[in-house]
């Protein structure tokens, strides 16, 4: 069997809530306010630990593909064996250990050169698996017969009609998910029927099609469906007989999936990131049992597939999860009525956004220190809101001498908080991270003034200038960009809107105007100027479908059209954001066309998740032993396509990463295709190596750069003269930078 994945190109501070001006639910989820001076003496016993059950030992040929739970409700983990092409099942035995089979009904011939795409223990007591044939795209499903010793095809007619066609392609339903009731009806989810659950008969005729969120997992029992309801705003449970919803449920979901459990008294579980809930059948509010922020459940590499309930009162429970950093795991929920109910050591980190490397490590953390709760308040969610108003709020309480007992400072005024002596250095605890090797030097040499230490990112990204390589050559300003597109007929890039264009170029050359919290009349002009002729030579616009659809603040973005535009000798260059490997895919595959290459802009970095330390924090210690926790491989290990890690180990372990089941493609709208494959290893080496050079970070002030973009696009729209715009610009910069 082929494995493939296939990618397209796709504070709290503890403020109070009226410092913040309203009430408010973000769309991410945030931990709940711990009263700093609540005495812990005497609190209640008793909460849900997490235990990782220890799962087989494999080969380093094989990897998991399901875990199931038997009809002995004992668990078995199904692999497969590269080098053998071989099937295992390990049962898990009753010391917890596991005996390993080979199972006839997956080992058959037939079998032999198709993928396994889902597996199922039925409710009729039998094994069901789907299989799809990549060289032709057709799917089809087998059942377990004889005890599991052999197998044999289910008829499904509708899995033989064609689901879409592009072009002359033909493509045919694929059974990304499966689920069997009691009767032996197939409820199963086609990648190519969106929000929508299909149910078949026995013996393959279509009964039914159930609307859901099938973004979702969803599970049966008996003859019914459970599943998130279309508007991903509750759960519901469909009788497939009656053909009717029989129960409906308000929920609001958080992220990495959700998984049910409808016990014999249909009290209804559900897990997903937040934790497990339970609802008695007529319940009017969700119970929660285990608190995902203090478990792994709540780490952004952990997916929820599977809740069990087991057998131990009170009750425990049993999750399975696959893990992007690691593959699958088998977590048990037990209650210890020993342990406090609220972990006694509290610490505070507060961001303007949600971090997903920061909320990896508070799980992570967390897992390995149980006595601590790390309360977590990512202010703006996910929202464009007005980031002013939360910056005033925050500095309302810093400078009180309050607030979180960590900061992760992207789109705060750092400066300003380092010069008024808001931060504490944390040299002590990067410098010996950098001088050993631990993590790169490039990087924390970066934020090294007169040997103290203010800030230090988790992860960062390299803005890349790709295309013709004289053009390479020539970004040294804004000048030398344009004095070389002068010299050209060609186009320099693809069309931004303005916003993008003057946010990337403020990023890169903002230093050329304003320095020292003074701005300069006649280089800002003259940055104007500059960058009024690259917005007419591109043909910038004031707004683009494609760049719309993303986000607008997104720094050195990358269309197709710049893209397509390139690889066809249209443009000179263009300009790109690397965050990973995989994010490098479509460049390397570019640039097999050797007059083409690639390099950093001015050996800039844009570091991401700025963390930096409250002076006046109350938890000291234990504060510092989280941040450098933070900057541990263990942490740094995982991808959350977020950035590179500035472990050293880490970032090697990524160069050396060869993924050859991933690919990835591109279209445009006149039909164009580009391909790309994992990149070679002498791409991945000179990756590696320009990464440990990079040694300028870009720095992201919110406030100022959206002030500045503000007056500025008038002037590259033509709505305002340079005069004009320099005025603007300098009455409300110098207001800002005199506060």
């Amino acid at each position: 069997m082929k494995k493939r994945t296939t990618a397209y190109f796709l504070v709290l501070v503890l403020i109070v809530t009226s410092l913040l001006g309203c009430s408010r639910k973000d769309n991410i989820r945030t931990d709940e306010q711990i009263t700093p001076d609540k005495d812990t003496s005497a609190q209640e016993k008793g909460r849900y630990l997490e235990k990782k059950v220890d799962l087989p030992e494999l080969k380093k040929s094989e990897s998991i593909l399901k875990i199931l739970r038997n009809k002995e409700k004992k668990f078995e983990v199904y692999t497969y064996d590269e080098a053998k092409a071989l099937y295992n099942c390990y049962t898990q035995k009753d010391d917890m250990s596991w005996s390993r089979s080979e199972p006839g009904w997956l080992n058959q011939k037939d079998l032999e050169k198709v993928s396994l795409t889902s597996m199922c223990l039925g409710q009729d007591g039998n094994y069901y698996a789907g299989f799809t044939d990549y060289s032709t795209t057709k799917s089809f499903l087998v059942k377990s017969e004889d005890n599991g010793s052999r197998s044999i095809k289910v008829d499904l007619p509708y899995l033989l009609k064609p689901a879409k066609k592009v072009k002359k392609a033909i493509y045919y339903p694929s059974i990304n998910g499966i689920q069997v009731l009691a009767d032996g009806s197939l409820v199963l989810l086609d990648m190519w029927q969106s929000n929508n659950l299909l149910v078949f008969s026995p013996d393959g005729k279509q009964q039914d099609k159930i609307p859901a969120d099938t973004q979702k997992n969803f599970t049966v029992t008996g003859s019914t469906v459970i599943a998130a309801n279309e508007s991903d705003s509750g759960i519901f449970l469909y009788d497939t007989q009656s053909k009717s919803t029989t129960k409906t449920y308000d929920y609001t979901y958080n992220d990495n999936g959700a998984a049910y459990a409808l016990l014999d008294d249909q009290t209804l579980l559900v897990g997903d990131s937040g934790g497990i809930q339970r609802r008695i059948k007529d319940g009017t509010v969700w119970e929660k049992t285990v608190d995902g922020s203090l478990t792994s459940m709540s780490m952004p590499t952990t997916y929820i597939q599977e809740l069990f309930v087991g057998g131990e009162s009170p009750e425990d429970y049993y999750g399975v999860f696959s893990d992007s950093g690691s593959g699958f795991k088998l977590l048990h929920f037990i209650f210890d009525k020993n342990v406090s109910a609220i972990p006694s050591n509290q610490l505070t980190v507060y961001s303007l956004k949600e971090n997903k490397t920061l909320r990896q490590a508070i799980s992570l953390y967390q897992g390995e220190n149980p006595d601590t709760q790390i309360n977590y308040v990512a202010a703006m969610g996910e929202e464009e809101g007005n980031v002013s108003d939360y910056i005033k709020a925050l500095n309302t309480e810093l400078l009180a001498g309050n607030g979180a007992d960590i900061i992760l400072l992207d789109g705060l005024p750092a400066d300003s908080y380092i010069e008024k002596g808001v931060l504490a250095d944390i040299s002590d605890i990067i410098k010996p991270l950098s001088d050993s090797g631990e993590i790169l030097s490039n990087i924390a040499d970066s934020y090294e003034t007169d040997g103290e230490i203010y800030q230090m990112p988790l992860r960062f990204s390299i803005p890349v200038i790709y295309g013709k390589k004289d053009a390479l050559t020539h970004v040294s300003d804004l000048k030398d960009i344009v004095d070389y597109m002068k010299s050209s007929s060609v186009p320099y890039s693809g069309p931004l809107t303005y916003h993008q264009l003057t946010r990337s170029y403020l990023a890169l050359y903002r230093e050329e105007f304003l320095t020292d919290k003074r701005l300069s009349d006649d280089k800002f002009s003259a940055f104007l100027k500059n960058l009024k002729a690259v917005a007419e030579n591109i043909s910038a616009a004031e707004t683009m479908e494609e760049i719309n659809n993303g986000n607008k603040n997104k720094l050195f973005w990358d269309s197709t059209t710049t893209f397509f535009g390139i690889n066809k000798g249209k443009f000179q260059a263009g300009m790109t954001q690397i965050t990973n490997i995989s994010s490098s895919m479509m460049l390397f595959a570019l640039l097999k066309d050797t007059t083409l290459d690639y390099g950093s802009l001015n050996s800039t970095f844009l570091p991401s998740g700025m963390a930096g330390l409250n002076k006046s924090g109350k938890n000291q210690n234990a504060a510092k032993a989280f941040l450098k926790f933070l900057y541990s491989k263990e942490v740094q290990d995982a991808d959350l396509y977020d950035g590179f890690p500035v472990n050293r180990a880490s970032l090697k372990k990524w160069a050396e990463e060869d993924d050859k089941g991933i690919s990835m493609a591109t279209s445009d709208s006149d039909g164009n295709y580009f391909s790309a494959e994992w990149p070679g290893k002498a791409d991945r080496l000179r990756l590696y190596e320009t990464l440990q050079s990079l040694n300028k970070p870009i720095k992201i002030n919110e406030e100022l750069d959206n002030m500045l973009t503000e007056q500025i696009i008038p002037y590259l729209k033509g709505d305002i003269d340079l005069n004009q715009a320099v005025s603007a610009v300098k009455t409300k910069v110098s207001t800002y930078l005199s506060e």
